[in-house]
């Protein structure tokens, strides 16, 4: 079996420390990257200049580009251009990589070369979750937030490999896209498409999660804004949207019924509108109960705020983001969105 060489690439913006640790985990990765090429995009923090110097003590080669101003997916794209092989391996900054995680995405392309594409995994460490916002997302996913990567998986950039030929064959990423949603796409497009795709569920990508519900919310209005730009998973702008919308009306009524019976209204109204919060809301306050009783066994009870905050918070920024996007779209990501067609990815 002959052993092919790998490019590995990346982004980083303003990343001192994660660019630190993943290139310690790249150094002791089993079995090598042939290069690794990151695309900085205009850090102020040291991250570019830490890079060139930490080039010349690593055990493999690291090419440290810098194109101020890129945003992720144009950051891709110029990683991508730059890469010297053929295959390449795909990872996000933010993460940390188990030590075969590299040997493990390269090896399906040698036991065949008909493979086009590697899926691996990520997940959430227990032993990584601290604050009550990590512990909020962690029991809202069951206490238990991974993908176990398969050939029909929704993989992401931070646990992928591929052939530049299929990067070539999608168009490459999207760059009107304002921060996001270029790997969602190229993840169902590849499904869609037919490609040879080979799954590596041991190599493993250990995702750190933000520590405060700002940087929730934050995450949750890029992802959403991206999907909204390239017409993409319109279900979830549609359903959770009407849903948020349902909630809020329902308190609304709420408020105007109790009005009314301080001012003489009848009791009817009010039994009418409670009826209508408790159908509105009902599933969602069950969830986060359930989700309360797992914190409580956890020891972290008194983090129940924490779960109804994370809960409405994410699907406020992210509906808002989400239709903001999708009008935003219609002017700039027109691109995306046409090349999205052509390619047959389901906006559903």
């Amino acid at each position: 079996m002959t052993q092919k060489k790998v490019s590995m690439v990346s982004t980083v913006l303003n990343d001192r420390e994660g660019v630190e640790l993943m290139l310690n985990d790249v150094e002791r990765q089993t079995r090598l990257p042939d290069e690794f090429v990151v695309l900085d995009g205009g850090s102020k923090d040291g991250t570019y200049e830490y890079m060139l110097e930490r080039a010349k003590s690593l055990p493999f080669k690291l090419v440290a580009l810098q194109q101020k101003g890129a945003n992720v997916s144009h950051g891709r794209n110029l990683a991508i251009e730059a890469a010297a092989h053929d295959v390449i391996i795909s990872t996000d900054f933010g993460c940390r990589l188990d030590a075969d995680w590299v040997k493990e995405l390269a090896t399906p392309f040698e036991q065949d070369p008909a493979v086009e594409i590697v899926t691996g995994s990520w997940k959430i460490r227990s032993e990584d979750v601290h604050t009550p916002a990590q512990w909020a997302e962690w029991v809202l996913n069951g206490g238990k937030f991974e993908l176990i990567a398969t050939p029909t998986c929704f993989a992401s950039t931070r646990s992928i490999a591929f052939k530049r030929q299929v990067w070539l064959d999608f168009g490459r990423y999207p760059e009107d896209l304002t921060l996001s949603g270029d790997d969602g796409l190229f993840a169902r497009w590849m499904v869609v498409a037919g490609r040879k795709i080979a799954a590596a569920p041991k190599a493993m990508c250990y995702w750190h999660r933000h520590e405060t519900l700002k940087g929730f919310f934050k995450e949750s209005r890029v992802y959403a804004r991206g999907m909204g730009e390239s017409l993409f998973m319109l279900k979830y702008g549609v359903k959770v949207g009407c849903m948020l919308l349902l909630e809020i009306l329902s308190l609304g009524f709420m408020a105007f019924a109790t009005i009314a019976w301080f001012l003489g209204a009848s009791w009817h109204l009010m039994g009418v509108a409670l009826l209508v919060v408790v159908l509105a809301w009902f599933k969602r306050v069950w969830r986060c109960l359930k989700c309360t009783a797992l914190l409580s066994k956890a020891g972290r009870s008194h983090y129940g705020f924490w779960v109804f905050a994370l809960d409405f918070g994410r699907r406020w920024h992210g509906v808002f983001s989400y239709w903001r996007g999708f009008f935003h779209g219609f002017r700039h990501c027109q691109a995306c969105r046409i090349k999205m067609r052509q390619l047959g990815v389901p906006r559903w």
